[in-house]
């Protein structure tokens, strides 16, 4: 099941365009998420370098939350403002620490959120009781 809604402003911020859509957590949202990154930063006009950026950051971010989390689904808030372009990743799932796997798991895995730090302008990282969110913005295109 996938629901999108692209809204053209924010009511707090009134300038701000965004963009959300919650998908199940499977294999199949994470190019089905990609794809709605990329075709949301085109919308938005906010540059090349940034719509790629932004698209491997989901990838990234999206497959943790498919393949760790636990969570029946995973939600993908784009937003974006003159200097950067962001994406929030949710879900309901629970946090595992890195490392918690085997050595043949870490080798295959957990490059996912360096690879994201390494694209990312910022990073932010929140876990609660009810899930984890993980906020990143890249530079918008000059």
């Amino acid at each position: 099941m996938s629901t999108t809604r692209a809204l053209r402003r924010s009511f707090a911020l009134a300038a701000t365009p965004y963009a959300l859509r919650v998908m199940a957590a499977t294999p199949a949202a994470v190019p089905e998420l990609r794809a709605f990154a990329r075709q949301t930063v085109t919308r938005w006009s906010r540059g090349d370098r940034a719509r790629e950026d932004l698209a491997l950051i989901v990838t990234e971010l999206v497959t943790n939350a498919c393949e760790h989390s636990g969570s029946p689904h995973v939600t993908v808030y784009l937003f974006c403002d003159e200097r950067t372009v962001g994406v929030r990743v949710s879900d309901m799932g629970s946090w595992r620490e890195p490392g918690q796997g085997t050595a043949d798991e870490e080798d295959l895995h957990g490059r996912g959120l360096r690879l994201v730090e390494a694209y990312a302008e910022a990073v932010q990282i929140r876990r609660t009781s009810t899930g984890t969110q993980v906020t990143a913005t890249v530079l918008a295109d000059a």
